[in-house]
């Protein structure tokens, strides 16, 4: 075989002249030979959708579709569910990627130096150049890469560093996040990690007409897991296409496109253009055919406020040549009417060195402005973006979020209504603009004081102003956070909301809600309803006539959205307005707690829990002497078993914002409780709470507190009392699994009934402790090191399930 050998990235980069002479033709490659699944998504543990994780400590790469579980919350981050997407390299703009599917193997692994494979091409390709799509986990790794083509020849480049995927520089795709395999935890990666990474391989002119038939891949080097994801190329062809493609006179719905024609001019042109990323093929029906000269004014296909990708190609007399990428252009907004609408979730977010605001919005500040504005992933009052205005150090000029160019907005018969917040006493200012590039054209007409919690602000706009909404930062103070959502743009109408809503005597079952009339009063009263989530009613609400009424409610510890809205007559009904209140928890006092059954193990009886709805005690007899921070708290009690032992532990639950307790245990009545056990963090399972007993009366009851470490966040967690004596040999304590061992007792090795689906055994002494982690076990198990007494035996399956087996060793 013959071999031609290039050597490191500086003759890489001499040999990548393709750029400076020809346009690019730019496709993804289908290739075969992936060997792990490292991408999770869809609905499920991530353990279900990968095979192995990109780095050393079980992190892998996520969908945008990825949720743990049915109710996880969508994510504003992730591989885009489709696999495809246009790089951002800056020197191959139009150079797009296709991973191979998520739901198979759709990354090649080289964890080891020395460990090597072969990506192999479905359909044959030549190309002037190759661009592969790779990462490092836990650190870079430095591969080999020998380009295979049918003729038995090949092209060897050595010295490919890949970097590891957090903050290394020439990234095809950033802002990715990425989840623990174990445990479901999701790290967002702070919008710029982690990343993949653009490795260009620059074919030889000779071999440049060769069709390539596979990529073999060996690692050379470096502490890193190097994964590899797919392979672009910029496809070889005679037939060149035009370069300097530029779009202009860009219009609401038309576009000139114009261009430098090759050294060889072909009979004709054909165009392509779309708003999606994804590169035409040669099936593809162009947008526009035949055409001749060096311009095309395109009049047809063309939306307003639409981001569109332009791809052309030469007719070279009946020989088409490929699709080369041309340019890109954004059309313009049109006007809007209303009503419209903006939340702010189909942004992507910005940052203090990146101001953004959604199409046909803008952000708006004088110059040298130290604050910012821009869209942002969370503080959003409906999931998931919110709109973020700061002044920083700056207590006098202009910052202002700007609305499009709206059809007669200041004819005194509309309105805005908008949800925001601050903190307290924080201003806001509402107005227009006749320019919106120009602050001093802002005229207020509202000033709105708002709170640290989101509320829903109506502002009627009078007549005589400008054409452009304006929600300017009213400054007031350095360093102020105001963060908008859930604007709407509409005309007033002829049946008033009520405002002003609250709530109050609020208990587990139900509250009091109360709100003001509209100016005109309805004369058919009120309709309210309730919800559990933040969506209006589609159906008509129970009647009221008056300005309050005490809503029934399910279940304690629960948000409910309580909503009310005008009835002025049976047909012209106001706009529903909501309030959000959580119900008291039942067990939120000493003296109405939550039963606990002891088991064997804590996966035995384990409670859901829940700070939601929960207030601090004012009872000074519930001490915590361990930790005294503590907020909220929630009681439970337990009989003492008949062995006077008992543990009580705190666990986490999937999804919740409670991650750190504190635990109290008592003796006596509420009032004149006794502590007789606190801790703050015991428990294995993170910061969580795990008091242990012993010598205590058995039948005697043991009340139990149990306190958020944050006032901020609330949630579930697990609670759970338990003994060992309580498990019987062989039983299972965590009944979703059907397990047992033999023999029992044992000398040295046991076997365990079922491994299928099987990720882990521990096994724990008495005491609690993990005394042996066995990770992906066979049937049989080694457990000749342990000393001879009694254990618990503890498989963790797949699914998230486990089985607790009591075992004594000879």
């Amino acid at each position: 075989m013959k071999r031609k050998k290039l050597f490191g990235f500086v003759n890489l980069c001499a040999l990548f002249y393709a750029p400076m002479v020809f346009s690019q033709y730019y496709h993804p490659v289908t290739v075969s030979g992936f060997t792990h699944d490292v991408i999770a998504n869809g609905i499920g543990n991530a353990t279900a959708s990968t095979t192995a994780p990109v780095d050393a400590v079980d992190y892998a790469y996520l969908a945008k579709d990825f949720q743990a579980t049915a109710t996880s919350p969508l994510l504003t981050y992730g591989l885009p569910a489709s696999g495809q997407f246009m790089g951002v390299v800056g020197t191959t703009p139009g150079l797009t990627y296709q991973l191979a599917s998520y739901s198979g193997n759709n990354a090649l692994k080289l964890n080891a130096v020395s460990d090597a494979g072969t990506l192999t091409f479905s359909t044959p390709t030549a190309a002037f150049n190759l661009y592969i799509l790779a990462t490092g986990g836990s650190g870079s790794g430095v591969v080999t890469a020998v380009v295979n083509f049918t003729d038995s020849t090949s092209q060897t480049f050595t010295g490919l560093s890949i970097g590891d995927w957090y903050d290394q520089s020439n990234f095809a795709i950033q802002g990715i996040g990425r989840v623990k395999i174990t445990s479901n935890a999701l790290e967002d990666g702070g919008g710029t990690n982690p990343r993949i990474y653009q490795v260009p391989l620059a074919i030889s002119a000779a071999n440049q007409s060769k069709t390539v038939q596979s990529i073999s891949f060996t690692k050379n080097s470096g502490g890193g897991f190097v994964n590899i994801f797919g392979v672009s190329a910029n496809r070889y062809t005679t037939c060149l296409a035009p370069t300097a493609m530029t779009a202009s006179a860009v219009a609401v719905s038309s576009v000139t496109l114009g261009w430098t024609a090759p050294a060889t001019v072909p009979t004709s042109y054909d165009i392509y253009y779309t708003s999606s990323t994804v590169a035409p093929n040669s099936s593809t029906t162009p947008t526009v055919s035949a055409v001749t000269g060096i311009a095309a004014n395109i009049t047809t296909g063309i939306n307003p406020m639409t981001k569109y990708h332009v791809w052309i190609r030469s007719n070279c007399g009946g020989s088409l040549g490929e699709w080369a990428y041309g340019t890109t252009f954004t059309t313009p907004c049109s006007t809007f009417t209303v009503p419209y609408s903006e939340n702010f979730d189909t942004t992507a977010a910005g940052s203090s060195s990146n101001t953004n605001a959604p199409m046909c919005w803008s952000y708006l500040e004088n110059s040298g402005f130290t604050g910012s504005g821009y869209v942002n992933n969370n503080n959003s009052n409906s999931p998931a973006n919110s709109y973020y205005l700061t002044n920083g150090s700056a207590s006098t000029g202009n910052q202002m979020l700007v609305s499009p160019q709206t059809v007669a907005l200041s004819d005194g018969t509309k309105r805005v209504r908008f949800f925001a917040k601050g903190s307290t006493n924080y201003t806001l200012q509402v107005g227009t603009l006749t320019n919106p590039s120009d602050p001093s054209t802002f005229v207020s007409f509202n000033t709105t004081i708002i709170t640290s919690n989101y509320a829903q602000y109506t502002v009627n706009i009078p007549s005589g102003g400008g054409s452009y909404l304006a929600f300017r930062h009213n400054l007031g103070g350095t360093y102020r956070s105001i963060y908008l959502d859930d604007i709407t743009v509409e005309s007033m109408p002829t049946c008033l909301e009520p405002t002003a809503l609250a709530t109050s005597a609020v208990t587990a079952n139900s509250a009091t809600l109360s709100w003001t009339a509209p100016t005109n009063a309805p004369a058919n009263g009120y309709e309210y309803a309730y919800t559990t989530a933040n969506t209006a009613p589609t159906g008509a609400g129970t009647s009221n006539a008056g300005t309050s009424v005490t809503v029934s409610l399910p279940s304690g510890s629960t948000t409910y959205y309580l909503w009310v809205r005008s009835k002025c007559t049976t047909t012209d009904l106001s706009a529903w307005v909501s309030v959000a209140v959580s119900t008291k928890a039942i067990n939120d006092e000493c003296s109405t707690p939550i039963i606990l059954t002891a088991g064997g193990t804590f996966a035995t009886n384990p409670v859901i829990a829940s700070t939601v709805g929960a207030s601090t005690t004012t009872d000074t007899t519930a001490t915590h002497t361990c930790q005294t921070t503590g907020y909220n708290d929630t009681w439970y009690s337990v009989v003492v078993p008949a062995s006077g032992n008992i543990k009580i532990e705190t666990q986490s639950v999937t999804d919740s914002s409670v991650s750190d307790t504190v635990l109290g245990v008592y003796s006596g009545a509420c009032g004149s409780l006794t502590q007789i056990g606190c801790d703050d963090d015991a428990s294995s399972d993170g910061n969580f709470s795990l008091v242990t007993l012993t010598g205590q009366t058995p039948g005697a009851t043991l009340l139990i507190g149990v306190w958020n470490y944050s006032s901020s966040s609330n949630g579930q967690f697990k609670v759970s009392a338990y003994d060992a004596s309580l498990l019987s040999t062989s039983e299972v304590g965590a009944k979703a699994k059907e397990i047992s061992i033999y023999p029992n007792p044992f000398n040295d090795v046991v076997h365990l009934s079922e491994t299928k689906d099987l990720k882990t055994v521990k096994v724990f002494d008495l005491a609690g402790r993990a005394v042996k982690v066995i990770e992906n076990p066979t049937k049989e198990i080694n457990l000749g090191s342990l000393k001879s007494g009694l254990y618990l035996i503890t498989t963790y399956f797949k699914d998230g399930s486990q089985a607790t087996v009591k075992a004594i060793k000879k």
